[in-house]
């Protein structure tokens, strides 16, 4: 196994969304298993779980065991979306983890271009980001559609990093699993990751990050610690 990039003083940050900005694993969980089990198709919650992070239409597919162009893959994938959408409506700004709207202030107020990077669509991404508030923070909003490949690839880092106008090894990548540090690794980026989410410290470590952290502002308090 290579050895991860360092932490070089960050330029800017590229965030995951699902377990990093925004508490909704559990809500992704709840929701996908729902859509499942009413469609007859009974799986452990833990499988369930252990697909968030990852793109939506090969995730059911997976766990529906049909191939991703089934109509009722697509029918499940389009019910999900709406009650997703019906409760990130409701919640709103309740969704975000403790001191991340505080948090992303600090960051752009230390003159970081700060970004998004997820497995969701860019469109259902940007939605969350507006519904939310976090969307006034963000130089960039990128989704699985934005590239060619989605994560664990690196297409999607590198191309926030060249949107941003910033070398790829002065972006630090932040996220809560295993996709986000293996992204972030094969894009020669340090990751920091946060083990609030779906992933151990453990995991997010073997995958490449440099450190990982508790709390989103422990985040800030470990970036910020690195600009020079």
């Amino acid at each position: 196994m290579s050895t991860p990039p360092r932490a070089a003083p960050p330029r800017a940050v590229i965030f995951d969304l699902d377990g990093t900005l925004v508490d909704t694993p559990a809500l992704i969980a709840e929701l996908t298993g729902g859509v499942l089990a009413e469609r007859g198709h009974r799986v452990s919650r833990e499988a369930v779980r252990a697909t968030v992070g990852l793109p939506l239409a090969p995730s059911m597919a997976r766990l529906m065991g049909l191939p991703e162009e089934d109509p009722e893959v697509a029918a499940a994938v389009t019910e999900y979306g709406a009650r997703f959408g019906r409760r990130v409506h409701e919640a709103g700004a309740g969704l975000l983890f403790p001191g991340v709207a505080e948090g992303l202030g600090r960051l752009s107020d230390a003159g970081l271009p700060l970004a998004i990077a997820t497995s969701k669509v860019a469109a259902a991404a940007s939605a969350i980001a507006r519904l939310t508030g976090v969307d006034a923070r963000m130089s960039v909003i990128a989704g699985h559609d934005s590239v060619a490949h989605g994560k664990p690839a690196p297409d999607m880092a590198r191309y926030v990093a060249e949107r941003l106008g910033v070398p790829a090894g002065a972006c630090t990548v932040v996220g809560d699993g295993v996709p986000d540090a293996a992204m972030g690794r094969a894009a020669g980026m340090p990751v920091l990751g946060v083990s609030y989410g779906v992933s151990t410290a453990e995991q997010l470590t073997d995958a490449g990050a440099v450190a990982v952290v508790d709390s989103f502002p422990a985040v800030v308090t470990a970036l910020l610690a690195r600009v020079r």
